[in-house]
Parts: structure tokens; sequence; C-alpha cells
């Protein structure tokens, strides 16, 4: 009796609750994070422009899932509060400024931002899964949904807005945040300082992810780690969206530090 009612009950679909997450938000540290979307975008050299050859091709489509990406490079002042070390060569009286907290940290290797990383998500009992970037996370951010030659555009006139590189620098890092941050609102990519990829160097994209992983090992890896964004010292060239530096991942400089990304869901 009365099953017309029931089967009307039963196909009434009942709405989900629509959850909001946050765009953006700052970790236990201090550190902001913005999330960039997912989507697909032309990784290496813009054929349009006589620059980049073999190291960044063949340019090939990759597409990108979700992720968290910091506002900014690890700051002096953050990579002290987890080391209680600042290996940085510009702090004290090598800035300007009363201090160099600000400062990005440097002078870090890949093997001491990769112990960085394990050390932040301990201490946030993994909770949120921090990485250094892939090289396609990079470059996808850099590129802000384009395939442009800079990371706000085309034209090397307006550098000196965006980055701390060989023309703006004075011979030293900057406070980070000091110039423009690109379309989607992340700064310092471009000069201050290299930042560490998750990546080893490869000679070019051939047989490359088209996923945004990183690339790993192989019979073709050599023994060296992808570095991005040129830095203080570096000629604008080097700023290109799509330039690759690479070092040993023992070897620490003035000029390279990182950021972080986080993968995955954090709330």
């Amino acid at each position: 009796m009365f099953d017309f009612l029931k089967k009307k009950v039963e196909e009434t679909p009942i709405a989900e609750a629509v959850v909001e997450v946050p765009r953006n938000f700052s970790n236990t540290l201090g550190m902001e994070f913005l999330y960039i979307d997912g989507g697909e975008f032309m990784m290496g050299r813009n054929p349009q422009y006589n620059e980049g050859g073999d190291v960044e091709s063949p340019p090939h489509s990759v597409r990108i899932e979700g992720f968290w990406i910091s506002k900014y490079p690890v700051t002096q002042e953050q990579y002290v509060k987890l080391t209680r070390l600042n290996p940085s060569y510009f702090k004290n009286d090598k800035v300007i400024e009363e201090n160099s907290r600000r400062h990005p940290v440097e002078q870090v290797s890949w093997f001491d931002a990769k112990a960085y990383v394990e050390l932040l998500n301990r201490y946030e009992g993994k909770t949120r899964f921090y990485a250094l970037p892939t090289e396609a996370q990079w470059e996808y951010v850099a590129k802000a949904g384009g395939n442009t030659r800079f990371t706000f555009g085309d034209s090397e006139a307006m550098l000196d807005d965006y980055a701390v590189y060989e023309n703006s620098a004075n011979f030293r890092t900057c406070v980070i945040g000091e110039k423009l941050p690109n379309r989607l609102g992340i700064y310092d990519l471009l000069g201050n300082v290299w930042e560490w990829c998750e990546d080893d160097f490869f000679a070019n994209y051939v047989n490359a992810p088209t996923n945004g992983s990183p690339r790993i090992g192989g019979a073709e890896s050599e023994s060296f780690k992808v570095r991005r964004g040129g830095s203080y010292k570096t000629g604008y060239l080097c700023l290109r969206s799509s330039f690759r530096g690479y070092s040993r991942p023992d070897f620490a400089a003035n000029d390279i530090g990182f950021r972080l990304v986080i993968n995955g869901k954090v709330f």
C-alpha cells in the first residue's frame, strides 16, 4: 500500500553540502601558500623565439593536477625555525636591512632542501605533504596560463619591475616580495635566488613525463638536479620561463634557494 509514495521518495536526490576550500592559507611557520588550478600547458621553448635550443626541446604538452605553491621562496627566518641553522651568506653586515630574516635562505644544496622538506612534514605531523616543485609545476606557474618568454610577458624591458637580477640587484639578494608578482600572485619567481626542483637534469625533453610528475633516474639521467628562475647574479636570458639551470645535488651557493609545493588536499 502507498508504494507510489515510497518510489517517489526514493527517487528524490539528496543535496550534498558544498564545502568551499580557501584559495590561500598560512602554515604553522607563517609560510603563505596559493592554490593553483590544474590545467594543460606547453612546456619547453617557444618556437616563436630563437632561444633555448635542445635543452628546452622538444616543446610538449603537459597536464598538471591542481597543487599549492608558496608565494615566496623559503626565508632565512623560516629555515632557522626548523633547523636552528642559517647557512646564508647574505646576513648580518651583508644586507642593508636591520636583519636578514626576510631574505631568501641560500647556500643550501638540493640535499639540504630535501632535508628541510622532511623536517617540515614531521613538524606538522605529515598532515600536509610538502615537496620541492617538479620542473613542470615550476614552469606551469611561471607561464601562468600562457607561453610567454617571461612570467609577465615577452619583453625584457619590464624585468626591473619583476626580477632581482644583475641589472637591479646591487650584487646581493633582496627581501622577498619587493618586486611585482606574476599573474597568479606568486613572487620572486624570477631572480633573487635560483630554486631547486625535484627533477634530475636531462639534456632534453625526449620521453619526459606529460603528467607533471618529476623526471627521476633512468639510463639518460646524469648526476645533476634542476634549478629554475635565475638569481641576482644572472642576466635576463636566465629569467625566461623555460630556461633550465642545473647543479650537482651537493652544490651550494649564495644564489641558490628553494620554495615549496603541497600536492593533494590540505583541508
